[in-house]
């Protein structure tokens, strides 16, 4: 059973299962698509989840850029989630799932709210918190989050190299490969990972073309095993995949233009990578061993 959000200070769609017992609780958060990642929705209801897919930027009731979002956004659909009787938080903790720039939202609430977050699935996210996307003022420089009034520090997009162009439209990861040798930039912006209570799932594309996603999932699995936490963080990587490893539907309430990415990789390996991935995602988010 589905549900549509649409509070002061939260918007988004609940689902859960037609049944009495608690189902576990997944938020979901979507990137730079914007709206309401409803196709988490899709892939989780059949599961058994009790899934809160949260609008945070892109229409109406939330803001019209991906820039200076704050993070209490997030805890508020937490504190809510975990408050409806009809779900389960296992130690008052809700499972998050995000994708792309929600897998990097997904990380960093993780580490903001330890209390509050238990597995987190990331597919093809970022290790550092970059630059936001102010499509109304595109040479603003500014963070893409915010957590009590304060930025948090973020990789800017280098001048010095532009995006690539192809048939297939623009691949932003030669910008983002130069973003992440900007060394000094990037020590002060690495999400801190290692602050999560629960364990980490990481998905990634060898062939992604909106960002070297691999490369970033091998530095949060570093960062982890630095901080003696190896044993919480396991990284799925599919070579011959893209950006969008799992069945994805474009949110019906975003209201911005939508030009050609290059996402990399094919369908059939982002399918093939989905069909690997998929029983262990759910497995984590059900706090059991894949």
């Amino acid at each position: 059973m589905r549900t549509t959000i649409r509070e002061s200070n939260l918007a988004g769609t609940f689902s859960r299962p037609d049944r009495d017992a608690p189902a576990p609780a997944v938020l979901a958060l979507g990137g730079s698509d914007g709206g309401t990642p409803e196709y988490f929705l899709n892939l989780l209801e059949p599961e058994g989840f009790a899934v809160l897919a949260l609008t945070y930027w892109g229409t109406p009731e939330t803001q019209f850029t991906l820039a200076e979002i704050p993070l209490e956004k997030v805890e508020h659909a937490l504190r809510w989630f975990r408050n409806q009787p009809s779900v389960r938080a296992v130690d008052g903790r809700i499972g998050v799932i995000g994708a792309s720039k929600g897998g990097e939202l997904a990380l960093l609430a993780a580490a903001t709210f330890p209390d509050l977050i238990g597995p987190v699935v990331a597919y093809t996210p970022s290790s550092v918190v970059w630059m936001g996307l102010d499509f109304s003022s595109p040479g603003r420089v500014c963070s893409s989050w915010t957590h009590r009034g304060v930025a948090f520090p973020f990789v800017p997009f280098p001048t010095d190299m532009a995006p690539a162009q192809s048939e297939r439209g623009t691949s932003m990861r030669p910008v983002s490969e130069r973003g992440l040798d900007n060394h000094d930039a990037v020590e002060r912006a690495m999400i801190p990972v290692e602050r999560a209570t629960g364990p980490v799932l990481l998905i990634s594309g060898g062939d992604d073309g909106v960002w070297p996603t691999a490369r970033m999932c091998e530095m949060i699995v570093a960062r982890m095993v630095a901080h003696g936490r190896s044993k919480d963080v396991m990284h799925l990587h599919y070579p011959e995949a893209g950006h969008m490893l799992f069945p994805y539907a474009r949110p019906s309430d975003v209201n911005f233009p939508q030009f050609p990415m290059n996402l990399g990789g094919t369908p059939e390996a982002d399918a093939k990578a989905h069909d690997s991935a998929w029983p262990s995602v759910v497995a984590h988010l059900r706090g059991l061993s894949s």
